[in-house]
């Protein structure tokens, strides 16, 4: 399969025809891209799409959206909308993300991607056989800073890459919130735990041979509190922790054989970080971000480039990430309502 997007229908081409966006879902991550895409010129927020009218209409008429629909089906159908941004809880995404696609969208999907590996495949199927792009959206691996400490890495700056070491942590009591609820897929690890999981996969640019993870689970049985270890075929370990039980430090240390990098909070969207080299001044660098917005722009850049998928965040990516989030949650008994025993995360 060639990586070409075929449209009839809108010349992407030039940046002086805007990507018309429509919005699945009102939540609060929505609300947020809403907002980065009204800093890009070559990008347009034509529609969303909700569960009922009332929330659809209150959403519209916030950000001033022309067309607010009643459901995901009717979001799709609008003739309007070029791409699709699934902003739902990680149950949604998959039905979601394939209705889209299977109705002529581009689509760029909140992470984590799906529930599970046999979710994402059937995902990036969809986008297989309607030519469309799909696209996980991993906005830390397009922020600027973190791309900077992936560069000075790459480059030999701090030596070969002994640990890495972060954390994502937070405090979130709300016992009928999603983030608890094992039917919408809730938990530490998809919704926080993946940014200190993955951080060291991107920074490294590979993917670990070996995971062990530790958790705690509610009582509803989805993952409170997560803490493991990761090996790597360069050699490199890392550690990860994530929970929704405690305010964590929300930092990332990067240890080399000639020195560190120090990730200021938080560092999954970064402006800053401190470089210390064995017998040198640290040296510390700034570099503001502009949040969701670069990844929103790269998805267009790739969509107005004839491709189906970024360069970036590839699939293949996404896949590796899904397999190994399946694999952390087998290791401590995490194992959603829809998904039956571990045939649910096969992949």
């Amino acid at each position: 399969m060639t990586d070409t997007v075929t449209d009839t229908v809108t010349d992407f081409g030039s940046p002086s025809t805007p990507l018309r966006w429509g919005i699945a879902s009102t939540g609060k991550i929505a609300r947020s891209m809403v907002k980065a895409l009204r800093t890009l010129d070559d990008a347009g927020v034509v529609a969303v799409g909700s569960r009922s009218q009332q929330s659809a209409d209150r959403f519209a008429s916030e950000f001033d959206i022309a067309q607010a629909h009643p459901s995901h089906a009717a979001l799709c159908a609008d003739p309007d909308v070029d791409i699709v941004y699934v902003a739902s809880p990680h149950s949604e995404h998959c039905a979601m993300a394939i209705a889209a696609l299977d109705a002529g969208k581009h689509v760029v999907c909140e992470k984590a991607f799906a529930r599970n590996a046999g979710e994402a495949a059937e995902m990036i199927a969809a986008a297989r056989r309607n030519s469309r792009f799909l696209m996980e959206a991993m906005w830390t691996w397009c922020i600027p800073g973190v791309v900077d400490v992936k560069r000075r890495i790459a480059s030999g700056e701090i030596g070969d890459v002994i640990s890495i070491d972060a954390d994502f942590s937070l405090q979130i009591a709300d016992p009928d919130g999603r983030h608890r609820r094992p039917d919408l897929a809730g938990g530490a690890l998809l919704d926080l735990g993946i940014y200190p999981v993955t951080f060291a996969c991107f920074v490294l640019g590979e993917y670990p041979d070996a995971v062990h993870a530790i958790g705690r689970l509610t009582g509803d049985g989805v993952d409170a509190t997560i803490g493991g270890v990761a090996s790597y075929p360069s050699g490199a370990i890392s550690t990860f922790r994530t929970s929704l039980d405690g305010l964590s430090g929300l930092g990332a240390r990067i240890v080399g054989t000639e020195g560190r990098i120090d990730v200021a909070p938080p560092f999954w969207f970064t402006s800053e970080f401190t470089v210390h080299r064995t017998g040198q001044d640290p040296e510390p660098v700034e570099i503001p971000n502009q949040g969701l917005a670069h990844e929103a722009a790269h998805a267009m850049e790739r969509i107005r480039g004839g491709h189906l998928e970024s360069d970036v965040i590839t699939l293949d990516a996404s896949m590796q990430t899904m397999r190994l989030l399946d694999d952390i949650r087998a290791q401590v008994g995490v194992v959603y309502p829809s998904e039956s025993g571990a045939a649910g995360a096969a992949g």
